[in-house]
């Protein structure tokens, strides 16, 4: 009985030890927590934006295969600059302050003109008519487009929400209704004509879904008017529509957004691992409020979007930009007023980065991370585009983060001990598995609402993956080169994983399609695991487990060190104490 009292007192105390914040810690768990939720408000939403600015598909492959660049200088320059001067403080508040400026600076890129069509119809007759007429309307007569028609209205009163395809074909009438709040794509031959300054078209040859039809047939004969894509061949120089400067403006602000975006992510874990170092921490239990942030944030920026994007009436994504840069903005001034020192290299630039590059552990080690990376990069830029194309709502899309996330909380404050006992190689391993699950799970979704049990995994494709990535830092860092090594593995997780993620992606996504590109990706994660698990056993386990024994041994001594200090300043006090004693 008294052992049993023994062991559950035990677990009592581990578990009053697991959930007791300590005071001196608790800024930086704040400020983890602002700076990833404020953060999560508006990353997922980037690819969105972009689409709404008239960013072609192709422009935002070429954007995401360019940001690796600026996200690669990024947090290693800010690593080289803190460890050179051990300005930890100044570095990161200058970072997340330039990371708000540039990236509220995207909402006023100049959007390209859009020209939304109206589409008269009825029995006898149709037509498209185009807003404003472009330089190429002349050149589309006798042409084949494919249109794209969505966010239809009807401008008359009426209660019908559908519109019909119609057809007669072999003598049989047949129609087919679509709802006007989805998307419709119609191929056509149109002929074009123009009454002043008012260009139209008339269709023919309409079909849909492989079938043909007559017309388009609306309730009461009232006006429908659509936005509309259309696959257009013509795409003349001197067309507003094509006007270059809204993607080179873009492109420009968010490669300098991204810089500073990525510095900040890195220099934030770079100045935690040197917080609990000083305080003899886990750096999982940091984090916890970082997930609490990813889990409640995300989820109230999509209920305020679609709140904000039903009263304006178009999708507006700005609401989110100024939550986040606000939150980020606030985390940055917080770090200002912590208190803790680092280490201070004292060698060279150029000596540095070459004990760096030329370790082996280290380059596998950022090969691993980079094929993670890539995995979690293709999920972060194209799962919110899936699930929009699977009619989901934008609080769906916050509430798969927050479902990701609440998860995960439990995790965290256990994570470095699940680490220490499960080992980093498998965390690893578990983390691209997990991938493939995802991957998989994805490519074969039909309903959006069925994507939260995938989301589950993001516990170990992320959460504790990180903390065993981060925990790794210190064991192939050499001394006074933290930073310098936390920014080199934030640059290729966040940033060259995300640009390389989200680049293949892109090419996987146009040439076969997003279910496809998923299951692609998730082979890839398969082939990761196993080359991992074969590089570790013949080469990396034998040199780790003695990086380890080193660590374990430089502990001791400064514990030990301490302690004789400690000693040291308390022996002239017992010593005066036991005079006193004597003398009475």
């Amino acid at each position: 009985m008294e052992s049993m009292k023994k062991s559950g007192n035990g677990w009592k105390a581990k578990l009053q030890e697991g959930l007791t914040w300590r005071k001196e810690l608790l800024p930086i768990k704040i400020i983890y927590f602002l700076f990833m939720g404020g953060a999560t408000a508006f990353l997922p939403y980037l690819t969105l934006h972009m689409q709404t600015l008239g960013i072609t598909v192709k422009e935002i492959a070429v954007i995401y295969a360019f940001l690796p660049i600026a996200s690669l200088l990024g947090p290693p320059i800010s690593g080289i600059i803190a460890d050179k001067f051990g300005k930890y403080k100044i570095v990161v508040c200058f970072n997340t302050l330039m990371c708000v400026l540039f990236h509220l600076m995207l909402l006023h890129v100049p959007a390209r003109p859009t020209n939304s069509l109206t589409l008269a119809c009825g029995p006898d007759d149709h037509s498209l008519t185009w807003s404003s007429c472009d330089l190429c309307h002349d050149l589309r007569n006798s042409t084949d487009l494919q249109m794209v028609l969505k966010n239809c209205k009807f401008l008359c009163e009426t209660t019908a929400t559908e519109a019909n395809l119609c057809s007669s074909l072999q003598g049989d009438s047949s129609c087919i209704s679509f709802n006007i709040t989805g998307e419709v794509t119609i191929n056509s031959t149109v002929l074009s004509w123009r009454e002043k300054d008012t260009c139209s078209h008339t269709w023919s040859n309409l079909t849909h879904g492989g079938q043909e039809f007559q017309n388009l047939v609306c309730p009461s004969g009232c006006p429908l008017e659509c936005q509309v894509t259309v696959s257009d061949p013509c795409q003349h120089p001197d067309d507003p529509s094509n006007n270059p400067a809204t993607f080179w403006i873009y492109f420009g602000l968010r490669m300098i957004s991204t810089f500073f975006l990525a510095s900040s992510f890195t220099m934030l874990d770079a100045t935690t691992l040197a917080i609990i170092k000083q305080y003899k921490a886990d750096f999982g239990k940091q984090r916890v409020l970082a997930t609490v942030g990813t889990a409640i944030v995300p989820l109230v920026t999509g209920i305020i979007l679609d709140s904000h994007s039903a009263n304006v009436g178009y999708s507006d994504y700005m609401p989110a930009f100024y939550l986040g840069g606000g939150l980020i903005a606030i985390s940055g001034l917080l770090v200002a007023r912590l208190q803790f020192t680092v280490d201070i290299s004292n060698k060279k630039l150029m000596q540095d980065l070459k004990e760096l590059v030329t370790k082996v552990e280290i380059d596998i080690f950022l090969v691993m991370v980079l094929v993670l990376g890539s995995n979690w990069g293709f999920i972060e830029s194209y799962l919110f585009v899936f699930l929009r194309e699977l009619k989901a709502p934008n609080y769906l899309l916050g509430l798969t983060l927050t479902v990701g996330c609440v998860v995960g909380i439990p995790f965290m404050f256990i994570a470095d001990k699940v680490v220490e006992r499960v080992g980093r190689p498998a965390i690893f391993f578990i983390s691209f598995v997990c991938y493939a699950v995802r991957h998989f799970g994805y490519a074969y979704l039909t309903d959006p609402w069925l994507v939260f049990p995938y989301e589950m995994l993001e516990v170990f494709t992320y959460q504790v993956m990180w903390v065993a990535a981060i925990t790794y830092c210190p064991l192939l860092a050499p001394k006074g080169l933290l930073a310098t090594m936390t920014g080199l593995a934030g640059a290729t997780h966040y940033s060259l994983g995300r640009g390389v993620g989200a680049l293949f992606g892109g090419y996987l996504i146009s040439s076969y399609g997003l279910p496809a590109a998923f299951r692609i990706f998730a082979y890839i994660s398969l082939a990761g695991a196993v080359a991992y698990v074969i590089v570790y056993y013949a080469y990396l386990r034998k040199r780790m487990l003695e990086k380890e024994e080193e660590l374990k041994a430089a502990k001791k001594v400064e514990t030990s060190e301490e302690g004789k200090a400690m000693l040291d300043v308390k022996g002239p006090c017992v010593s005066i104490i036991s005079s006193k004693k004597n003398g009475e």
